[in-house]
């Protein structure tokens, strides 16, 4: 019979790694609190005060014929040449006032398109949509 040759094993030994890894965490530990610096960190050449939060207007468009236009929860709703002035003129009060708009689901998109486009015009770049979750659904 002839003799059988010694299978190899294939298999890692991590004893080594954590030896040195706990090695170089003693000497981490003991070298530290022997360095002693202080930590100069940069200052700044000027300090800039934080820009402020930028004002913020609801636009609400309820449904109707023509689409009720209201600005800020005012009870009564606007023209649009109403509309068309006030918002120019909130523009140029704020150019970084943020418009958020908020629709009736019933209304013709054309009508919120309308709005949008003439938000736009007054030179607003931030306008948002706002949208109602459905009942029942998670947060």
């Amino acid at each position: 019979m002839k003799p059988s040759k010694p299978s190899l094993r294939a298999e890692i030994n991590i004893t080594p790694l954590v030896d040195v890894c706990l090695v170089l965490l003693i000497i981490m530990m003991v070298v530290t609190p022997l360095v002693e610096r202080e930590v100069q960190l940069p200052q700044a050449e000027s300090s800039l005060p934080w820009p402020a939060e930028p004002a913020r207007s609801k636009v609400t468009i309820g449904f109707g014929n023509p689409p009720a236009i209201s600005l800020d929860d005012d009870p009564g709703p606007l023209s649009e040449s109403a509309f068309r002035e006030l918002v120019r003129a909130l523009h140029d009060q704020n150019p970084r006032r943020e418009i958020v708009v908020r629709a009736d689901k019933r209304l013709v998109y054309g009508d919120v398109k309308r709005v949008l486009a003439e938000l736009q015009g007054a030179g607003f770049g931030s306008v948002g949509l706002v949208a109602e979750r459905p009942k029942g659904t998670p947060r």
